[in-house]
């Protein structure tokens, strides 16, 4: 699985659609689709319901989400920490029993936290 697969998955669950997703990263839908649909068949699994409007996540989607903000965080902080440039800051993904995530981010001595409905 690439990084550039993970920030498109990011931007579909972050974004609920598709169409939104591309147009966020600045890509074609089909592209958007094309490359969920190889992450899918890389983890044989389905990562987000299709058809609901915004698109709901399945366990195997939150999990992938968790671990992809993780990971592309630790991908900016590195690039931070490398250059200079930016402020490093470290992200973390809680899945709540009531199907909704915390999303919790440290940046510049400051925690922030949004809850988010899957």
């Amino acid at each position: 699985m690439t990084d550039k697969r993970l920030k498109i998955f990011v931007a579909v669950a972050e974004a609920g659609s598709f169409t939104e997703a591309a147009h966020r990263l600045r890509m074609s839908q089909p592209a958007v689709s094309q490359s969920i649909a190889q992450t899918e068949k890389e983890i044989g699994g389905t990562l987000v319901e299709r058809g609901d409007n915004p698109l709901v996540l399945t366990d195997k989607g939150r999990i992938l989400y968790a671990w992809a903000v993780r990971i592309l965080s630790l991908y900016d902080s590195l690039n931070a920490d490398l250059t200079g440039n930016g402020t490093p800051s470290e992200r973390a993904i809680l899945s709540l029993a009531d199907g909704r995530s915390a999303d919790i981010c440290v940046r510049n001595g400051k925690i922030e936290i949004d809850i988010k409905n899957n």
